[in-house]
């Protein structure tokens, strides 16, 4: 297919890359990246293999999280000039956990214009195939330290939606836990790999999840959580209610205990609650 010839708007295009099989590519993909000035992308070897698939020569430009904000304006001044610029990640749709944000956001202050080309994405993939409802929430990656995941996951199990994550497949094993911790009534579902030739599916109760661990596990995944499956979630729609006539009444922490017994709650997840009332 031959694309030099095609002309397209000066504007910021953000490409969705295929997530794993390279059979994936779209031809306005191709299209769009042929006719590009040049091409953002997180890792500039991981996008050559792409461009070699399609046969397309194009300058690169690496534009990740540790040198965005050190680049932007160079971009910014380009784009000003209608310039025609693409948008990469390493696989998948950018600025869904992956750098993109930051330029999409200055383009819309300034009046760029900003252009989808969309396509393959792990969120809309895993979702597709979970078997979930599909009304779901984008949680990204996990936080690293032990007390940001308690936060965070305090903060979820209140959203009645399925759950999507994105994880090293590796860091199942030291995150098993919260999941089981936070949602032990839940349904699960991992799609790993997905799209490559070793991808794999698993649905199950979260229970059941410490059986699907594996040592040296490598790869990406994916895992969304039924989060209307999980009992928390039907006791925990009156939660604020129930706080709001004891306080004032009862300390916070005798709050989160009481309310901890009754309604069978995490008693830490319970006191969050509780201070962010207050607040």
């Amino acid at each position: 297919m031959k694309t030099d010839h095609l002309k397209i708007d000066p504007a910021l295009y953000v490409v969705s890359t295929p997530i794993g099989n390279l059979e994936d590519i779209s031809s306005r993909l191709i299209k769009i990246l042929s006719a590009s000035d040049y091409i953002l992308c997180e890792d500039t070897r991981v996008t050559l293999k792409l461009l070699n698939f399609i046969n397309i020569k194009k300058k690169l430009v690496s534009f990740n999280e540790f040198n965005e904000n050190k680049k932007l304006d160079t971009l910014m001044n380009d784009l000003k000039k209608n310039k025609t610029l693409s948008i990469v990640s390493d696989a998948g749709t950018p600025a869904m956990s992956d750098p993109g944000q930051l330029i999409i956001s200055r383009c819309h202050d300034i009046g760029i214009k900003v252009i989808p080309v969309p396509g393959p994405s792990a969120i809309t993939c895993v979702m597709s195939v979970s078997g979930f409802l599909d009304n779901f929430y984008f949680c990204g990656f996990l936080p690293k330290k032990q007390n940001e995941i308690n936060k965070f996951f305090s903060q979820l199990i209140l959203i009645k939606a399925s759950l999507v994550f994105f994880m090293p497949a590796r860091d199942l094993n030291k995150n098993s836990k919260y999941f089981l911790k936070f949602f032990p009534n839940s349904k699960f579902f991992i799609g790993r790999e997905m799209t490559k030739i070793y991808e794999t599916y698993i649905r199950d109760e979260m229970k059941n999840i410490g059986k699907y661990i594996e040592s040296n596990q490598k790869g990406e995944m994916s895992i969304v959580i039924d989060n209307y499956s999980n009992k928390i979630i039907s006791d925990k729609i009156n939660i604020e209610d129930e706080i709001k006539l004891l306080l004032g009444k009862m300390s916070s922490k005798d709050i989160a205990e009481y309310l901890s017994k009754k309604l069978k709650i995490n008693k830490k997840v319970i006191y969050q609650k509780v201070i962010g009332l207050n607040d």
